[in-house]
């Protein structure tokens, strides 16, 4: 069957394996192939869900995957079959060794010469094919509540942990990488919110009256805080079928009717935005060719030596 997919059907041999999983799995439980031509769950979907389907459980299962990202289905699958968690693991990672490409011969720097002079593109280095860093983060559940992190950081960051586990001992003996990291995260988190969306800052005594006009693009942030609250922390935008854009990264502040029309910050008149639907907005309002002259010049200026970006 294997043998038949790749070479009749040309499929890769992911591919392959992949419908042969789940067709498999349809012949034990049908409700499969139902959930499949409805296009409510993706076929990577049915293949993670099929070692834990039967048919007790295969109507719920796929009800609650229907619609469901990938990712989403992994968790889905650790609360069916959570895994125990993981030992915590520091090491120092071996140093790679790149080997030495041999001297070319004088016939190959010749040939290679003629080349470059043939065709002027060849003068750009080429990126490397087939490499990779090795420094992709992971993160996989485990169980409903648990997840597992790999990642590689550098000396400083392990002397820091080792620094920051040494200083907590009192609050946490053991030295339980896992929970000094949320602490962390939960410092980090605090402190940008305050420093980006004006979160838990104290308010002046005298606020900055909203609606005002103002000559500086600087939003006050009494009005920030309101509009970080209103709109949950995500980008608003929303489109013709009312699904909401579900980013929550790389927001920025909107002015609905342009700032550099009406020189006024007010809440009301403010939203989130995530950077792409941001950028889409400016060129619905100022025109695509207006925005790329903008972006150019910011670049531009970004790039001279001893101008600060921003």
């Amino acid at each position: 069957m294997f043998a038949f997919c790749v070479g009749e059907y040309g499929f890769s041999e992911d591919v392959a394996c992949q419908r042969i999983a789940v067709a498999r799995a349809a012949r034990r439980l049908p409700g499969i192939l139902d959930s499949l031509r409805s296009g409510r769950v993706h076929m990577t979907g049915l293949r993670l869900l099929a070692p834990h389907l039967n048919p007790e459980n295969v109507g719920d299962v796929l009800a609650e995957a229907a619609g469901k990202s990938t990712r989403q289905i992994e968790e889905l699958i650790a609360r069916l079959a959570p895994k125990p968690p993981v030992p915590t693991i520091i090491r120092k990672l071996p140093t790679q060794v790149i080997p030495q490409q041999p001297s070319p011969t004088l016939f190959e720097s010749s040939l290679a010469a003629a080349s470059r002079e043939s065709s002027p593109a060849t003068g750009l280095v080429p990126a490397p094919v087939g490499q990779s860093d090795g420094r992709r983060a992971v993160m996989k559940p485990l169980a409903e509540d648990t997840y597992k992190f790999q990642f590689t950081a550098s000396r400083a960051c392990h002397e820091k942990l080792r620094q920051a586990q040494a200083l907590l001992r009192h609050r946490i003996p053991d030295g339980d990488v896992g929970t000094i990291v949320e602490r962390a995260l939960d410092l980090l988190i605090e402190q940008v919110k305050k420093e980006r969306f004006a979160s838990g800052r104290k308010p002046r005594t005298t606020p900055i009256e909203d609606g005002t006009t103002s000559g500086s693009r600087h939003i006050p942030d009494a009005i920030k805080r309101v509009v970080f609250e209103r709109d949950a922390g995500r980008c608003t935008f929303t489109d013709e079928l009312g699904r909401r854009c579900p980013e929550t990264g790389a927001l920025e502040f909107d002015h609905v009717d342009g700032f550099a029309r009406t020189h006024v910050h007010r809440a009301e008149d403010i939203r989130l935005l995530c950077r792409a639907h941001n950028q889409h907005a400016a060129e619905q309002m100022y025109g695509r060719a207006f925005m790329e002259r903008a972006r150019g010049q910011a670049a531009a200026v970004a790039t001279v030596p001893g101008v600060p970006s921003g």
